[in-house]
């Protein structure tokens, strides 16, 4: 992909948020042909979207390469959250487990072990993901253009603190999701990428090497532990964690 290339697609990525119409569809030229264009266009995007305050990340499963993108400032929420409906295409929900770094992590030139950023995680918090696409083919858009389109981020919902969370089995930990009241996902250890510590700290050292970090405040959203479910306009969503606590997100007419 081409830095113009790159350019054009952060610009139709731009039009389609401010305008709410997604691309219908996508030149075979602006598709990124690695996660590192991908990135480029993530960073051109986020440039006009204001302060990062965290990050999502996640894998397809334990062992394949992570990858993540920004949570803006604009789009993060305390449960119970309220959103218009009418601000997202999607209404796209999962139930995910998120960290709150309470130590900044910043670039330096050996990468930072596992132990290390788990360390410095302070909080673990229920939270949904709000999932949206500015495209309308999100299905069956290329995974590196959702890449670039911020990972079809759109909002994130987090629940109250667990700062007490070092015994927590990550690995067989259950989830439920309902939707309005009834039962739509029940899991346990339903994250698909295994355990977050490796997902902490691919994210720190992936972030170092583009020249930012992790920084004390930052929320780390680490992957869905329910899978994707869709929420209609007025409809009411929350995830459950045992032992950890919930998150809600109503999606207001």
């Amino acid at each position: 992909m081409t830095a113009t290339a790159g350019q054009e697609l952060a610009e139709l990525l731009l039009a389609a948020r401010r305008s709410g119409a997604p691309i219908q569809q996508l030149a075979a030229t602006l598709v990124p042909t690695t996660a590192e264009a991908a990135y480029g266009v993530q960073d051109r995007v986020a440039s006009a979207l204001g302060v990062i305050a965290g990050w999502k990340v996640g894998a397809p499963n334990p062992t394949s390469e992570p990858n993540c993108a920004p949570l803006f400032a604009t789009l993060i929420a305390p449960s119970p959250s309220r959103w218009p409906a009418g601000r997202f295409r999607l209404c796209g929900v999962e139930g995910e487990l998120a960290f709150r770094m309470g130590k900044s992590l910043p670039p330096r030139s050996r990468p930072y072990h596992e132990s290390e950023v788990w360390e410095a995680a302070a909080t673990l918090h229920p939270a949904i993901e709000i999932v949206d696409s500015r495209f309308a083919d999100f299905p069956g858009t290329d995974k590196l253009a959702l890449l670039a389109d911020n990972g079809s981020h759109g909002a994130f919902c987090y629940g109250p603190p667990l700062a007490e969370w070092g015994a927590i089995d990550f690995l067989h930990q259950p989830a439920r999701l309902d939707i309005d009241g009834q039962t739509v996902a029940n899991a346990v250890g339903g994250n698909a990428a295994g355990h977050p510590g490796r997902l902490l700290a691919w994210l720190a050292n992936h972030l170092a090497r583009r020249g930012r970090g992790l920084v004390a405040g930052d929320f780390v959203t680490t992957g869905t532990h329910t899978g994707l479910v869709y929420a209609t306009p007025g409809g009411v969503a929350t995830v459950t964690f045992p032992g950890i606590g919930e998150a809600s997100v109503a999606f207001a007419r």
